[in-house]
């Protein structure tokens, strides 16, 4: 009888051992309702990834329509750490597009970036083809570096105020007409903007 509860015991642990591995890679958080400049409602959640023994955390943002694991084109959105208001308030307007975004703060490298952006893929309420990146001026040029790795797992990418230096520099310049370069000026029409840009590409039906 002891071997047997023994047993029983193990098999639970290893279950549960099992339940944290398979959760350790990523992390979803509380979902709350917020609301975008029109007054539509966007459902929030965080989405966090362990990326080199670290966890990023992340927010999804998702229209509040009750169907939360429909596939939809995904924008991206990697920012200067701790300044999360404007890509909060870009990512909120383009969800009631029928999109969804992703915002996390950038603080490692273009391989974290590409790591990001592939897990994204793999999740349900995300349309595989149709992943587009925004960057502001901090991080320009690791993702203008990750944009060159993931190839066509993106569609688009948008560059908020960039500055490019190197290697970036270079892929600016060859592949610019691709982007979308938004500068100081354009900021405060940002959002129709990305739009635009977004409806040619196919992302907004």
């Amino acid at each position: 009888m002891k071997k047997l509860v023994l047993s029983i015991g193990a098999a639970i642990l290893i279950a549960l051992l099992a339940i944290l591995g398979l959760n350790i890679y990523s992390g979803h958080g509380p979902r709350e309702k917020v609301k975008a400049p029109d007054g539509t409602k966007v459902v929030t959640e965080e989405l966090s990834y362990y990326i080199r023994g670290g966890k990023v955390f992340g927010k999804i943002y998702k229209p509040d329509d009750g169907d939360a694991s429909l596939s939809r084109p995904l924008v991206v959105y990697f920012h200067e750490p701790l300044k999360t208001d404007f890509p909060e308030s870009v990512l909120k307007a383009l969800v009631t597009d029928g999109l969804s975004g992703y915002a996390t703060g950038f603080r490692g490298k273009d391989s974290d970036a590409v790591s990001i952006v592939k897990r994204l893929s793999k999740e349900e309420f995300v349309e595989k083809d149709m992943i587009f990146v925004v960057s502001d001026s901090y991080c320009a040029d690791n993702i203008l570096l990750a944009a060159s790795k993931l190839g066509h797992r993106i569609q688009g990418l948008v560059l908020i105020d960039p500055n490019p230096t190197g290697k970036a520099r270079e892929i600016y310049q060859i592949y610019s007409r691709e982007f979308l370069t938004i500068d100081p000026a354009q900021k405060g029409n940002a959002i129709p903007l990305i739009e635009n840009y977004l409806e040619e590409r196919g992302a907004l039906k």
